[in-house]
């Protein structure tokens, strides 16, 4: 089952994972955005640049060393010089690879939040040609003396200034909410980032984890810009049961696996479903390969899921709309914006669904839409429509210090079936998928 909170085996500190919810990302303020120095973002980037480099220097230096000293030293001081060495050598890559990453998320948030000044600069220009006032709170306020007017021809005047308000809420609305999703998402990468950097080896996890901060870092550019085509990852996975065949099988090992091979078939009568013993039989397989996962039936018969990813949904419609329809104001174009909601977490449990229960446990999902706006007739509003499908990622593995009622089989402890993994009899793989897409108009 998916580990979120187990123990690291080899006692090293473990990736946290918080949960950065990206639905309600803290409000940023008009005068936060006015005030902010996005260059200020870039010199940082600057100082870590030169924190990279000299991390890159100084590790050719240390793996200098470290040859000479493969010859000509030899017995106990040798062999624990040449670990620490080797330790030090890691420590530097994964230090210079996140530095890099933090690099690149600093660039792209002082360009995000480039964007959300230029739209406040916007409505304040539109304000100001037409004699309106932004408020603290972003309502627009109208000139007095079209109020107290009762002249006839100011109700078209009324008219033309209620389109300019809501042109300009739309600028406001976007500004604010663009700003947060910024500081949000950069927050959430540079919390990774702080965490992975405190690692002591570049194992194959850790250079998977490592490797996610650098994938998600370059792709800021792609989430911050609307292009799309890129998921940011939610916290790095625990590591589960640990290297993979790195210790011998016992007769104990190879019976578990043979029993949970038999015990395959009966999995659907007991669960309700043949998801589980499908993932179990992938497990024992040995490949290590991806698994796709249907996420449309995960939605149908996982209780709470549709639900929370419509929630989760409406909660970000309203700002990415007001994009989409500011920049469709700016460009005065069709215009077409990818979004991405953060990765929120769900579980299935034995009384909602057994089936996905044991296939999957707990998982996060993330839902990315296209944001249309469209020209109608010439004087009426544009048309907007936006297309989602849901994305679900996960890693079956099993959690440390637990026991479970494997179906068709009876309870067996996960430190057990974790073994598996360990002696080389099954092996842990990554899984997901995505729904189909839907669209709807806004």
């Amino acid at each position: 089952m998916p580990s979120i909170y187990a123990e690291d085996p080899d006692g090293r500190r473990k990736v946290a994972e918080p949960v950065h919810d990206h639905r309600f990302a803290k409000p940023v303020t008009l005068h936060q955005i006015r005030s902010c120095d996005p260059e200020a973002f870039n010199r940082a980037a600057e100082e870590w640049d030169k924190v990279g480099s000299a991390l890159g220097s100084a590790r050719y230096l240390v793996v200098d060393v470290l040859s000479t000293l493969q010859e000509g030293w030899s017995g106990e001081a040798a062999v624990l010089g040449r670990r620490v060495l080797s330790d030090l050598l890691d420590e530097m890559s994964i230090a210079e690879q996140e530095m890099e990453a933090a690099r690149l998320t600093l660039v792209n948030a002082a360009t995000g939040l480039a964007l959300a000044r230029r739209w406040v600069a916007e409505a304040d220009d539109l304000a100001r040609t037409n004699d309106l006032t932004i408020k603290d709170d972003g309502n627009i306020g109208f000139p007095a003396w079209l109020t107290g007017s009762n002249d006839p021809e100011s109700g078209g005047e009324s008219r033309r200034l209620a389109t300019v308000a809501g042109d300009i809420r739309n600028l406001l609305t976007a500004a604010m909410k663009y700003a947060a999703d910024v500081s949000n998402t950069a927050g959430h990468e540079l919390d990774r980032i702080n965490d992975a950097v405190k690692y002591r080896h570049l194992d194959d996890w850790t250079k998977k984890v490592v490797g996610e901060d650098l994938a998600a870092a370059r792709d800021l550019s792609k989430v911050f810009g609307g292009e799309g085509g890129a998921l940011l990852p939610p916290d790095a996975y625990d590591r589960g049961a640990g290297d993979y065949n790195t210790e011998s099988p016992t007769d104990r090992d190879r019976k578990l696996a043979a029993t949970l091979g038999a015990g395959i078939a009966g999995m659907p009568f007991a669960t309700g479903g043949t998801n589980a013993s499908a993932n179990m039989a992938h497990y024992l397989s040995g490949t290590g390969e991806p698994l796709n996962l249907n996420v449309e039936d995960m939605l149908k018969e996982i209780p709470g899921f549709q639900a929370s990813v419509n929630t989760t949904l409406d909660g970000n419609l309203g700002g990415w709309e007001a994009e989409a329809l500011a920049e469709y104001r700016r460009t005065g174009k069709p215009v077409a914006l990818v979004q991405q909601t953060g990765w929120q977490p769900m579980s299935a449990t034995p009384e909602s669904s057994k089936d996905w229960f044991y296939a999957v446990g707990s998982f996060h999902y993330n839902t990315e839409a296209k944001i249309e706006v469209k020209p109608t007739s010439p004087g009426a509003p544009p048309e907007v429509t936006v297309t989602y499908r849901t994305n679900v990622r996960d890693r079956y593995n099993w959690d440390n210090g637990k026991s479970t009622e494997v179906p068709g089989v009876g309870r067996v402890t996960d430190a057990d079936i974790q073994r598996l993994h360990r002696t080389g009899l099954a092996r842990e793989f990554d899984m997901g998928g995505a729904s189909d897409a839907r669209t709807r108009k806004l």
